[in-house]
C-alpha cells in the first residue's frame, strides 16, 4: 500500500511539474489562501484552513493562518474518543517547485475539544508538525494534499485549495 502512495504521487508531481508556466506562480506577500479537506484520520474527518503569505523566506514563503479541524469516530475499537473538534493556530513554510507545484511544511499549536463514550468533554492542548503539496491548476484553484502527526487530530486528508 505504501509503494502504491509513492508511485502515485509520484505520478501527480510529474503531472503538476507537466503544466504549462502560465499555470500559476510563486505566492507573493500577501496572498490569501483557503484550503478545505476531508480525509482519513483515526475515523473520518474534515477541516478548513485559512493562511497568509507573510513574507519571503528561505527560498520560499512564510505563511501564518488557522486550522478547523473536526474527527468522528463512530464505531472506534482502540479508545474511548468518538468526537474531537479543534482549532489551532498554524505556521508553514512553502517552496515552489516549478510554477506549479507548491511543497511546504509547518506546525500547529492549538485546543482540541474531545468528547468521550460517557458523554463527558475534555479541552486539551493540541500540537503538531505537518507537510503536504500543492497542484496549482490555474493562479486560484488548486488541489492540496496534506498530512499531520498530532496529539490530538493526526490527519491524511486532500481537498481543495483556494488563492486571492
Amino acid at each position: 500500500m505504501k509503494k502504491i502512495g509513492i508511485i502515485l504521487a509520484a505520478a501527480v508531481l510529474s503531472f503538476g511539474l507537466s503544466f504549462p508556466a502560465s499555470a500559476a506562480g510563486p505566492d507573493a506577500p500577501g496572498t490569501k489562501l483557503i484550503t478545505v479537506q476531508a480525509g482519513g484520520f483515526p475515523g473520518f474527518g474534515g477541516l478548513a484552513s485559512g493562511q497568509i503569505v507573510l513574507t519571503n523566506i528561505a527560498g520560499g514563503h512564510l505563511y501564518g493562518g488557522f486550522l478547523l479541524g473536526a474527527n468522528f469516530r463512530h464505531g472506534a475499537i482502540l479508545d474511548s474518543k468518538k468526537m474531537e473538534f479543534s482549532l489551532a493556530p498554524r505556521v508553514m513554510l512553502g517552496w515552489n517547485l516549478g510554477r506549479v507545484v507548491e511543497f511546504h511544511a509547518g506546525g500547529l499549536a492549538g485546543i482540541a475539544m474531545q468528547h468521550f463514550d460517557e458523554l463527558k468533554s475534555n479541552l486539551a492542548f493540541c500540537y503538531g508538525g505537518f507537510g503536504g503539496f500543492r497542484l496549482n491548476f490555474s493562479d486560484s484553484f488548486g488541489i492540496v494534499l496534506e498530512g499531520c502527526y498530532s496529539n490530538c487530530l493526526p490527519y491524511a486528508t486532500g481537498g481543495i485549495a483556494f488563492r486571492f
